[in-house]
């Protein structure tokens, strides 16, 4: 690719605008964008623990426990502790949960799936792949750049 820095720039304005989508979209509903995705997160149907989502979702761990101690005391999730580690807990949805997140995310799930078919119909699937081997590079490079930083 000829010019590598104005792909790079087309790539993160691209990511920075589904971003603002979400957040945008998510105060709309009059939910914070981080209880948006704790509700994204965990209507998978599998539980996930703290450390899981904040290393998935790249969510800070201090707002993602004050979310999760405002979704626990509106009872739409739970907290359990995973044998043999001390401090971690699942998080799971509750059934008022479960009816939360399926209200909240109803729309956002019906416009990501119609998005999808268009970009499919022009993309194949592997521009998901693709963005995400991109990502990881990016991780990768980042973290080389810190160690040569530290080396000086």
């Amino acid at each position: 690719m000829d010019n590598i820095r104005g792909a790079v720039r087309k790539l993160i304005i691209a990511i920075s605008k589904i971003e603002r989508t979400y957040a945008a979209r998510s105060s709309k509903f009059g939910s914070q964008a981080s209880e948006l995705w704790l509700m994204y997160t965990l209507d998978d149907g599998e539980s996930h623990c703290q450390k899981q989502i904040c290393a998935e979702w790249g969510m800070n761990k201090t707002t993602l426990n004050s979310v999760t101690k405002k979704c626990e005391a509106a009872g739409y999730l739970t907290l359990i502790p995973i044998p043999g580690k001390r401090r971690e807990l699942q998080i799971c949805l509750t059934e008022k949960g479960k009816a939360h997140a399926k209200q909240l995310l109803e729309q956002f799930n019906r416009a990501e799936d119609r998005a999808m078919e268009k970009t499919l119909k022009v993309y194949s699937t592997e521009f998901i792949d693709a963005v995400k081997y991109y990502g990881q590079c990016l991780y990768e490079e980042f973290n080389e750049e810190t160690k040569s930083d530290e080396g000086k």
